[in-house]
């Protein structure tokens, strides 16, 4: 899964309607699987300050997508905070041998949460500039709001986790109150 979209759902809500919400930022477990690419680089910066980091960019990212979802436009502001996490981490390009030809590598020129942010925000920034906002959703289920890439071919999803999450479950649901009736 994109590093974006981990980090968005990491603010869960129990899709069945308990009202039950988790911030999985604040789980040790959760937030080491998910830094663990970054780990050498994150030696000796707390905890908190990596959630707290990590928080301030998932707003972000939340306010642009709930903005795209809804067919609204997104506020200079927001693209000028993203695009400040980007140039915190300038990278050089470099040209290698691979077994298939040649490929440009971006290599960093800094680390730890700077890298950590930029990369994040690199890989909203390029599902976004792929595929346009018509791609990016939030589930309709209300109770839900897990944000997903669609992917099908006519991007007509409109639920997370297709037939076996929300997508069955909300069907379930129409039809039921289609029967009460």
């Amino acid at each position: 899964m994109d590093l974006w979209l981990d980090l968005l759902n990491s603010d869960w809500h129990d899709y069945r309607g308990s009202g039950r919400r988790e911030d999985r930022l604040d789980d040790p477990a959760w937030l080491g699987k998910y830094l663990a690419r970054w780990s050498d680089g994150l030696r000796g910066v707390p905890a908190a300050d990596v959630r707290s980091v990590l928080k301030d960019l998932r707003s972000v990212l939340r306010a642009v997508v709930d903005r795209l979802a809804a067919g609204k436009s997104v506020p200079q502001s927001l693209w000028t905070r993203l695009n400040a996490l980007l140039a915190a981490c300038p990278v050089v390009r470099r040209v290698g041998r691979t077994p298939r030809g040649y490929a440009v590598d971006y290599v960093p020129l800094v680390s730890g949460l700077k890298k950590v942010t930029a990369e994040i925000a690199e890989s909203f920034c390029a599902s976004l500039a792929a595929d346009g906002a018509s791609r990016i959703k939030v589930c309709e289920n209300k109770d839900c709001l897990w944000v997903f890439y669609d992917q099908s071919k006519n991007r007509s999803r409109r639920w997370c986790e297709g037939d076996t999450g929300c997508g069955n479950m909300m069907k379930v649901r129409r039809f039921r109150a289609r029967k009460a009736r």
